[in-house]
């Protein structure tokens, strides 16, 4: 609830923007260096071809892979909060000569603003700026198409643990023991795929090899 609030009072279309672009080129300079080619591919051998397919990079950020994706034939629309970010990738996009598709806006209104299903719904390290754990999972689950696929990328509420405020300590503490959240909390390890599986799934893998991070793949039954 508190976060919905927050969401009212500060309006991207209005030219609010959570990140200063000073942050925004220092951050897509990194993420461009390093964008994982095989993940791209492990990903195409999951959802088939990409030549046709339409791909949504829900909290695309400076624009890294929803390029990766285009570039291979897809469909791809870019969606996040930042227009800093919207504006590094649209130039790199243009450099790249390749079609997306951008949109303005908060991660849990896409499904109203877009008003669509996709092959592919992408979110990689933003899933701690859903309103809610709960209701965000939901909002992925539904912009899937029946038997399309989903792919989450999520730091977990051990993530640089030692180094939180004890503002943010309470924050994730609250987030993990009720599910209230307030601000931007990482996930306690392994909710995303516990409330993924509340919803009719064809497939699901989860990738815990790293401690500190969650990878889920899935694919929505039909």
């Amino acid at each position: 609830m508190i976060n919905r609030i927050h969401a009212m009072l500060h309006l991207p279309e209005r030219g609010w923007d959570p990140v200063p672009a000073q942050y925004a080129q220092r951050y897509a300079e990194i993420e461009w260096q390093k964008v994982d080619n095989q993940l791209v591919d492990i990903l195409e051998t999951w959802v088939g071809s990409w030549a046709g397919k339409s791909v949504l990079d829900l909290g695309g950020g400076p624009g890294q892979y929803a390029v990766a994706f285009a570039r291979r034939g897809a469909s791809v629309t870019w969606y996040d909060i930042s227009r800093n970010y919207q504006q590094i990738a649209q130039q790199k996009a243009e450099e790249h000569a390749v079609d997306i598709e951008f949109l303005l806006g908060y991660l849990d209104e896409a499904p109203r603003r877009l008003g669509k299903q996709f092959d592919l719904v992408f979110n990689r390290i933003c899933f701690c700026y859903g309103w809610s754990d709960k209701s965000f999972v939901r909002v992925i689950y539904d912009m899937v198409k029946p038997g399309g696929c989903g792919y989450i990328e999520a730091n977990n509420s051990l993530f640089r643990r030692e180094q939180l405020s004890m503002r943010n300590r309470l924050q994730t503490w609250l987030n993990e023991r009720t599910g209230i959240k307030i601000g931007h909390p990482h996930p306690p390890r392994g909710r995303i795929a516990q409330l993924l599986l509340k919803y009719p799934l064809e497939r699901i893998l989860v990738d815990y090899e790293e401690a500190t991070l969650d990878r889920v793949f899935f694919r929505k039954a039909k």
